[in-house]
């Protein structure tokens, strides 16, 4: 045989080899461990409780999406002159669901030797019987031990932990899984939102995905002021709680000012309204100040958490607006054009009414009135200031100015209006200010920013009665 051939069957020999190696089944062994809590899943957990070796004990119950904390000191600490539990407190959500994943992720083979203390850890969950945990406090080469115990106190398994989630369990350790969000719920999900300072309030309220102002006036809010609100307290936090130092109740006898918010729980069970109120308390320096933040549960009148009292930036309270017209829609009227039927335009004694033809025009005023619809309708107030008093149209009707009144289909009254001519000062500085046409509607005075006012509205008085 030449050495080519031989060199070919070896080659086949190989391949046939390799063949015969991938496509033999083999035996996979079964890991070495087995899980630690195989009937354990974090979603079922409603109440964590911890009790420590020194008496303190603190516990985490599962409210809606949060957690609430609430810690407990030993009976047997001295007294510190303050109350022996906590205010109930939102927790992290990360920190709770961290240490329920790295309990369910735990595998057996722990050292089973004695532990002379322990931190003891017990699940209530949904269904089920609780499950009892011992946990070492002490940890040796950078890993802890936990264990399983059966409901007459003996170790039914163990398993081997990184010393970090001994350490996260850790007394003082667990007062800091407290949140400092200043909201707790997204800012989507309010339904109110209250400010107050002194004798001055405003009262706004979610109606049909609307926001509305009910206090001081009547009127349709500014949506992106509410929710721009929302937004920045729900994307801020305090910088540390006051607990052990806080004042005491007469300093919070006359806040500088009390914000609340309300909430409608998403809970496919138990829906509850939950109302929260921070109120702002003395200033700690030229750039912080005290909070004091507290929950309720509306229907229950029960505190769901706090009193609790912080102290945080006073830019961040600074930012939401504390006047009610910053609130006040900037539009003046809240209908799309296509809902005016007609125009009803009263100045000098005379009445003009101007109808929508059926081609959807308003004849040879066609071009006068949709600047006028688009005046009321679309174009937003640089200026807005809410009157003492509501102000009639009719009354305060003078030479220089107009009632409007548009009309809708079938005409039913939409609104009143009175225009004049007016100003509004420029927003660069040093430059002169900038023409516009008050729109005055009962309580509320909006001055649009209007290119030649006074010719809009002598064109506006031209209009003929029909």
């Amino acid at each position: 045989m030449s050495r080519a051939a031989a060199l070919i069957w070896v080659l086949i020999a190989l391949i046939l080899g390799l063949v015969v190696w991938v496509t033999t089944p083999r035996t996979v062994l079964p890991s070495a461990s087995a899980q630690f809590l195989p009937d354990f899943s974090p979603g079922q957990v409603s109440q964590i409780e911890i009790a420590w070796p020194g008496g303190e004990t603190a516990s985490l119950a599962r409210s809606d999406s949060r957690w609430i904390l609430q810690s407990h000191a030993s009976k047997n600490a001295p007294s510190t002159g303050s109350a022996s539990a906590s205010p109930p407190w939102p927790a992290e959500s990360s920190r709770v669901q961290g240490l329920l994943r790295l309990v369910a992720e735990a595998q057996d083979g722990g050292d089973a030797r004695a532990m002379p203390t322990a931190i003891f850890m017990t699940f209530t969950r949904d269904s089920g019987e609780p499950i009892r945990l011992a946990i070492d406090p002490s940890t040796l080469g950078g890993s802890g031990r936990i264990a399983r115990l059966t409901t007459d106190g003996r170790v039914q398994s163990v398993a081997s932990v990184d010393e970090q989630f001994v350490r996260a369990l850790d007394s003082t350790s667990i007062e800091t899984w407290r949140s400092k969000d200043l909201l707790f719920w997204p800012a989507e999900a309010t339904t109110a939102f209250d400010s107050r300072i002194g004798n001055s309030k405003i009262e706004l309220a979610k109606s049909g995905g609307a926001w509305i102002m009910h206090a001081p006036i009547a009127t349709k809010a500014d949506a992106g002021t509410v929710e721009g609100s929302l937004l920045l307290l729900s994307r801020s936090s305090f910088d540390r709680f006051l607990s052990a130092t806080s004042p005491n109740e007469g300093a919070w006898k006359d806040p500088a000012r009390v914000i609340r918010l309300a909430s409608r729980s998403n809970a496919a069970t138990n829906r509850r309204d939950i109302e929260q109120t921070i109120e702002v308390g003395p200033a700690i320096d030229t750039a912080s100040r005290m909070v004091r933040i507290t929950a309720r549960d509306l229907a229950a009148n029960s505190v769901l958490w706090g009193p609790e009292v912080a102290i945080m930036s006073s830019a961040t309270l600074e930012a939401i607006p504390s006047t009610p017209s910053a609130f006040v829609s900037r539009i003046a009227l809240d209908l799309p054009a296509a809902d005016i039927g007609s125009i009803a335009i009263e100045s000098a004694g005379q009445t003009a009414i101007v109808k929508r033809t059926p081609g959807g025009t308003f004849s040879e005023a066609d071009a006068t009135i949709r600047d006028l619809l688009r005046l009321l309708s679309e174009s937003p107030a640089s200026q807005i200031k809410v009157l003492e008093s509501p102000v009639s149209p009719a009354a305060v009707l003078a030479a220089d100015s107009i009632r409007i009144r548009p009309l809708g289909p079938s005409s039913e009254p939409l609104g009143e209006f009175t225009l004049k001519a007016a100003s509004v000062a420029s927003k660069v500085s040093g430059a002169p200010s900038v023409p516009a046409i008050e729109v005055t509607d009962r309580s509320v005075a909006r001055s649009i920013p209007w290119q030649r006012p006074a010719d809009f509205l002598a064109t506006l008085r031209a209009i003929k009665p029909r």
